[in-house]
């Protein structure tokens, strides 16, 4: 009992938040569900954060003789109004097969964050036969926490489609996504307001799919209703790669920060240090070549069939070109099938998890030996695991800022279509931080710009290439980067990155709440 009771105590002292029972419990319970793990972490970055938000109101709202406990109170309620998701839509549609037999279809799409503010949701469009409604609910959660932690100010969203891809033809997929925006475009959703983005099992052609159904159904051709498109479509070069980038500069961020060391690391940096990574989507393929390139070394694989682990190292270009062979990383070299999870409490300096949610439960966490832990991934990481990995001084770096690299790219291609069809960038843009805009200004006008409000001038290179994907994903990463680490600081919470991270989230949430006067709180009765 006493065990349990040093995994949850808080590095900090006084709480003036209590977390909400129902998420409360989520910590305990193995089979809670994934938007109450989500909204466990959220409400726990709460705790830390609440005596800040109350001198904050002071401050921007100028309250004239409210008193400090109704000060709390307001500020548990708006809370409590902006908690759940602001809608989400189950739809069924039937779908004609080319054998002829017709089958229905199960779609979802939901959206969090839009009572903070009137901006628009970006979040991503996942095709997988395993999605639920409680995922889409938890992805727009961590959608919009991912968009308020970098900065971009954007509501948070998630849509699936419950199939599984490979069982049909590229013309019955492309027929679905028509059938499936006409569903969302009927009840107001899929529009400039509602952005996709790929996620699993979507790409280019899905989201170019998308702004021709949507042309379609409102007789407007209007291509930002969906980012990640191709070239011809509005679309940025070296967006598939933003996602891993994202990951690999937040990694590199914080693996040059203060930090690391109370991890019981000595040595700063990548060059040498030895990795395992779970997934080679994607995400984890070039992830894992970026690591490559920077001097560290892989010694362990884990892919949704097999493992790998070789404390000597293992060749990733002939592993992938096995891979691209066989479909499977099994039969390379020393690789197996049985107890998978025993890739994580391997020998290794660097942890990547970049597959699914709930990866890394309790029953591993405690054995983990990697001093650094990435979450390349939505979810990986239980919250009991979360807490012991922590109690263990493991540096957790979170899906919230790891895990968003596409959504800072998703956010210039949007703002760049909408000035191209003339609704203007500026509304958005009022909502990001400054970095944003100098770099957005500097794009359009071909200037070099300060960055972050520092004194050195640099250069952003055309919107349309790889080097401004690059140098956007890095400016941006390197400032929040900077405002975690902050927080770390400023909120004592010793290696708990996850919560410094949420706490940027919160911060600009509020700042746009208390800033703006938004109905959030102007609605909200003590």
């Amino acid at each position: 009992m006493q065990k349990s009771a040093s995994i949850i105590s808080k590095p900090y002292a006084r709480l003036e938040y209590d977390i909400p029972e129902r998420y409360r419990n989520a910590f305990y319970l193995a089979n809670a569900s994934f938007f109450d793990s989500t909204n466990w972490f959220l409400h726990s970055a709460y705790e830390v954060v609440f005596p800040f938000l109350k001198n904050s109101y002071r401050h921007n709202v100028k309250p004239l003789g409210i008193s400090d406990s109704k000060i709390h109170a307001k500020l548990e309620n708006v809370i409590e109004s902006i908690d759940q998701c602001n809608s989400i839509i189950d739809v069924r549609f039937p779908l004609r097969r080319e054998n002829g037999n017709l089958e229905v279809i199960r779609g979802f799409r939901a959206h969090y964050g839009e009572s903070i503010q009137n901006t628009p949701c970006l979040g991503g469009l996942r095709i997988h036969e395993d999605i639920t409604r409680d995922h889409m609910k938890a992805l727009s959660v961590l959608s919009a926490m991912k968009n308020f932690c970098l900065g971009t100010g954007l509501s948070g969203a998630m849509g699936g489609i419950k199939i599984n891809p490979e069982e049909y033809s590229e013309k019955e997929l492309r027929n679905m996504i028509d059938l499936y925006v006409a569903e969302l475009f009927k009840k107001g959703y899929c529009n400039h307001l509602d952005v996709f983005h790929p996620d699993i099992n979507t790409s280019h052609k899905y989201m170019k799919w998308i702004c021709e159904a949507y042309a379609t159904c409102s007789g407007q051709s209007i291509n930002a209703a969906s980012t990640g498109k191709p070239l011809e479509y509005g679309g940025i070069e070296g967006y598939d790669k933003a996602a891993a980038l994202g990951a690999f500069k937040a990694l590199e961020s914080l693996n040059n920060a203060e930090v690391l060391l109370k991890t019981g690391c000595s040595k700063m940096g990548l060059k040498n240090k030895r990795f395992i990574i779970q997934g080679l989507g994607k995400v984890g393929k070039p992830l894992a070549l970026l690591l490559l390139e920077n001097g560290a070394i892989c010694v362990g694989v884990r892919d949704h069939d097999a493992y790998l682990y070789d404390a000597k190292g293992i060749d990733l270009k002939e592993l992938f070109i096995h891979k691209e062979k066989h479909n499977t990383i099994e039969h390379f070299g020393l690789s197996k099938t049985e107890f998978p999870t025993s890739i994580f409490t391997e020998e290794c300096d660097i942890l990547v998890l970049a597959a699914t949610q709930k990866s890394l439960t309790c029953s591993v966490a405690k054995d983990v030996k990697a001093r650094v832990i990435l979450e390349a991934a939505d979810g990986p990481i239980t919250p009991m695991a979360h807490k012991i990995l922590i109690t263990k001084s493991k540096l957790v770096i979170p899906d919230i800022y790891a895990c968003a690299g596409s959504n800072v790219i998703s956010y210039f291609e949007y703002l760049r279509n909408m000035q191209q069809i003339g609704c203007g960038a500026e509304n958005v843009l009022r909502c990001s931080t400054k970095i944003y805009t100098d770099i957005f200004n500097n794009t359009s006008q071909s200037q070099k710009v300060i960055v972050g409000g520092s004194k050195t001038q640099c250069d952003i290179f055309k919107p349309l290439d790889c080097d401004f994907t690059k140098n956007a994903i890095e400016f941006i990463y390197t400032e929040v980067g900077q405002e975690i680490s902050k927080n770390l600081e400023s909120l004592k919470l010793g290696v708990d990155v996850r919560s410094a991270a949420y706490a940027v989230a919160i911060k600009n949430v509020f700042k746009i709440i208390f800033e703006r006067k938004t109905d959030v709180i102007s609605n909200v009765e003590i």
